[in-house]
């Protein structure tokens, strides 16, 4: 993995939390984004992808793309079949980029949170890629996520190991399932994130999916 992704990577996860940083970092990133992260050998779109085709089998359903970035995950969904498409993402630059693919009906500049400025119970299904990890959303955005699902969707999302154990979803998920908001689908294993670099080799994710309970 090339030296200038280790460095952009560190710009990241080094924002600390800071919405301007983070969201300055990513636009300043999103002209080169697509071919850094297939070279990182980053699994989360294609895993993610083969999750909503495992459990949405509606090509019409009407999905949500959260913390969309440059479009990676609805640009495939589109070549799959899939047409009715939104994303939202907090970087300007990054939704140009998601903009220009045009797979997308519509895209917000929107954060994530424990309230989303969309009409709830609006999607089929809802997927977030690559987001709910150190230092980009808190826990909140779960719920905000659920709001947005109708009753009986799938939400898909991966979620890394240390926003689970240290950034507050592990006991945030833990509250949903006992609040009986949502079934668990199924859960990958944890994987390597960013399996061919020197520093960030040992971050790990996986993937979920839950279903929204009625």
């Amino acid at each position: 993995m090339s030296d200038e992704f280790e460095k952009r990577l560190k710009v990241v996860y080094g924002a600390g939390g800071d919405r301007q940083r983070l969201d300055d970092a990513y636009s300043n990133w999103a002209g080169s984004y697509d071919v850094d992260l297939w070279a990182s050998g980053n699994p989360h779109p294609a895993i993610v992808n083969g999750m909503v085709g495992r459990n949405v089998p509606d090509f019409n359903a009407r999905i949500l793309d959260a913390g969309c970035g440059t479009g990676l995950v609805g640009q495939i969904l589109y070549q799959m079949g899939y047409r009715n498409l939104d994303g939202l993402d907090a970087s300007d630059g990054m939704l140009d980029v998601a903009r220009a693919k045009g797979c997308y009906q519509n895209l917000y500049r929107l954060l994530l949170g424990e309230r989303i400025d969309l009409e709830p119970s609006s999607y089929d299904a809802v997927i977030a890629s690559g987001v709910l990890t150190e230092g980009h959303a808190p826990p909140e955005s779960l719920d905000g996520l659920l709001t947005l699902a109708k009753s009986g969707a799938p939400i898909i999302f991966s979620i890394s190991r240390i926003a689970f154990e240290e950034g507050g979803f592990g006991e945030k998920m833990h509250a949903l399932d006992a609040a009986r908001a949502w079934d668990l689908v199924q859960q990958t294993e944890p994987f390597r994130t960013f399996p061919f670099s020197d520093e960030y080799a040992d971050l790990r994710h996986w993937v979920c999916v839950y279903r929204k309970r009625g």
